[in-house]
């Protein structure tokens, strides 16, 4: 909803906006879903860009590749000599690579490239050294909540004068996003950058889409900068996704935002269907359905939203499952698997050309962009025949600096094939040519569709963060949500989730009933 001064529009929150571009120090901000999180954080790298009048630079630190691509492609030739990339390319290439040595001795100065594959963990940090020296290679801990790379860029810069010296002199403002996700070791590195060394921070997150505490991710790190006296709080409000329902809907579930609730005129945005068999759910989503808008169907498991895809099509409706490639697992990591990952996507994707996977090298000056093309064409074409395939795949290795023909790249060029010359991944690496899709809720984080249906049984919220999914996946719709129930247990439990948030809401003195928020169908 935005509201309008003088004749024009702007978000409701506009005003803290405006502080959130000019406030000096260190900032967080508390973003919900669809607030624009990473347009703002490029509003203020520009603004701090033109103001800063020395010779120091910024750094902007991402989860994944892809939310870093997303960044250079907004920043374009305003980034200058400034670092866009992940967490862990920003620790090795700014910490580890350069000022190991000056810690741990002389032996540590060559080259450090990180392999987190899980061929290559350890179970303690001193073993993890041992590694490092024994192969060069970066690893990781066996304990999936402790995070190596951070802990050993930690100790570097608490024991190495140059390193502090270095990154205090080189950087006038560091942003982080998605900080929700972080785990405890990557809390307090950044808290050291900001406390010790007095790099402002600029952090952005939502506590709400945490939904990684499996893997380590430290929500009370975030939420405890909401009080740190060296943090300036902000809290972004204004929904440019979805509708008024669907944010209202989104919100009443979660204690932070529940008070966000506007009144609003319902016209059945939200439905929750209460089924006897999935052939009759079936039926209704193909009446309810708007076949020339975008839908995503997300279920918690691949399997059932495979399923779910294939119930569909026999009734029609081309809904496309799009599965997680296997080149994305995180047990396939390592130094060089960006190279199966842009060969994929040369082999798969529509429109991804030797220009983009350049983009992926870590030094594109090195390569000629016609080199680069001559290899990923000649591997294109040889797909079908496997020995000529993987022969030209460690050909293209060894022009990349990977010369050695190791197990692990043996691993990913067998993996990569697998990828290339399955159907299935066509789906995986061109979603957004497609209408109607399933997958999983997990995938979904930071996409958005005209209409998204849901199951009831994925959210049981005495799980933990069961609240989390939940918000992620009913903040991904734009116009239109459906909840599949079937009748029973799964339908009286989410029942009662909605009649408790509706009761919460009525005691911030929002009179609301559940027709207000929800539609209630049988079938």
């Amino acid at each position: 909803m935005l509201k309008e001064v003088g004749g024009l529009m702007f978000p409701i929150d506009n005003e803290i906006r405006k502080k959130v571009i000019s406030c000096e120090g260190n900032v967080v901000i508390s973003a919900s879903a669809g607030t624009g999180k990473t347009h703002t954080t490029i509003l203020r790298i520009l603004s701090d860009m033109e103001r800063n009048q020395n010779f120091r630079t910024f750094a902007a630190v991402t989860f994944t590749k892809k939310a870093a691509k997303e960044i250079l492609k907004r920043l374009g030739p305003n980034k200058g000599d400034g670092f866009v990339g992940t967490n862990d390319n920003f620790v090795w290439t700014e910490i580890i690579q350069p000022f190991m040595y000056d810690v741990y001795g002389s032996e540590f100065k060559r080259d450090i490239n990180p392999d987190y594959s899980n061929k290559n963990m350890v179970r303690t940090f001193d073993s993890g050294i041992d590694k490092i020296r024994d192969t060069g290679l970066m690893c990781k801990l066996s304990n999936k909540k402790k995070n190596f790379a951070f802990q050993l860029a930690l100790d570097i810069l608490v024991k190495s004068h140059s390193a502090k010296r270095y990154l205090k002199s080189k950087y006038y403002r560091i942003y982080i996003d998605e900080y929700q996700d972080s785990d405890e070791d990557m809390h307090k590195f950044f808290m050291y950058l900001s406390d010790e060394l007095c790099i402002p921070l600029f952090i952005v997150g939502d506590e709400k889409q945490s939904i990684y505490a499996w893997r380590g991710a430290y929500r009370r790190g975030f939420t405890s900068l909401f009080t740190k006296d060296s943090f300036e709080l902000f809290v972004l409000k204004h929904n440019f996704r979805s509708d008024q329902a669907i944010q209202n809907y989104s919100n009443i579930f979660m204690k932070s935002v529940r008070h966000y609730y506007e009144v609003c005129d319902f016209n059945d945005e939200i439905t929750i269907l209460k089924y006897n068999s999935v052939d009759d759910a079936c039926d209704f989503i193909s009446g309810w359905i708007k076949e020339n808008e975008k839908c995503a169907m997300l279920n918690y498991k691949k399997n059932v939203a495979s399923a779910w895809s294939d119930r569909l099509n026999d009734k029609g409706l081309q809904f496309v499952y799009v599965p997680s490639s296997p080149l994305d697992y995180s047990d396939i990591e390592s130094e060089h698997i960006w190279i199966s990952r842009g060969i994929a996507d040369f082999v798969i994707k529509h429109r991804y050309s030797e220009y983009d996977f350049r983009d992926e090298i870590p030094i594109p000056e090195t390569y000629r962009v016609a080199e680069l093309r001559k290899h990923l064409v000649r591997i294109k074409e040889s797909v079908a025949d496997y020995g000529n395939f993987e022969a030209l795949c460690y050909k293209f290795y060894s022009y990349l600096g990977y010369e050695d023909v190791t197990e692990k790249v043996k691993n990913e060029v067998k993996v990569l094939n697998e990828v290339v010359t399955d159907e299935q991944y066509i789906s995986t690496y061109n979603q957004e040519h497609y209408t109607l899709t399933s997958g999983t809720i997990h995938s979904s984080k930071g996409l958005e569709f005209s209409q998204v249906i849901i199951n009831a049984r994925d959210y049981d919220f005495r799980e933990s963060e069961a609240k989390q999914l939940h918000y992620v996946a009913v903040t991904r719709p734009k116009n239109r949500l459906l909840i599949l129930a079937k009748e029973g247990t799964v339908f009286d439990r989410y029942s009662k989730y909605i009649e408790t948030a509706v009761k919460r809401t009525n005691e911030l003195d929002i009179n609301i009933s559940i027709e207000d928020v929800i539609k209630v169908e049988e079938s």
